[in-house]
């Protein structure tokens, strides 16, 4: 009679429990990497409204340079010459980790392929705004070779 019940609950265990869930964010990660590709390629390109509508009001660039408020960032890449070529932006130790509403990404980055291009390692913080996500700080370094 045991032997019959423990095999019955295995089977319960094996068959009928729904699969562990792995941390209930997927498709936020998935939002906000497609986020990230996209103001990483806007930025280089010089797309404001791209930025404008992924980057929050009260975002802040920063890094050696400073830290550098919302209008004033976009106003440099409005009065930068747009660049009209594609580019590929590579992503290498990406993690994304899930404060609440708020989201923390670090990563390092490339603007093309080799070792021609400078790699950036950045931090940025999101947070969500209703149903979105908004971009509303970013800290970037330029690693040494």
């Amino acid at each position: 009679m045991g032997s019959f019940f423990f095999s019955g609950f295995l089977r319960y265990l094996l068959v009928l429990k729904p699969p562990p869930r792995r941390n209930g964010h997927s498709a936020d990660e998935q939002a906000i990497r497609q986020l990230n590709e996209h103001v990483l390629k806007a930025y280089y390109l010089g797309q404001v409204k791209t930025l404008d509508k992924v980057e929050d009001s009260d975002f802040v660039l920063s890094g050696d340079f400073g830290e550098i408020p919302w209008a004033q960032y976009l106003d440099s890449v409005r009065h930068r010459k747009e660049n009209s070529t594609n580019v590929r932006v590579f992503v290498a130790n990406a993690r994304l980790r899930f404060y609440g509403d708020t989201a923390l990404l670090t990563e390092v980055e490339r603007y093309g392929e080799g070792d021609a291009f400078p790699r950036y390692e950045t931090t940025s913080v999101w947070a969500r705004r209703g149903d979105s996500w908004k971009l509303v700080h970013m800290h970037f370094s330029k690693l040494s070779k």
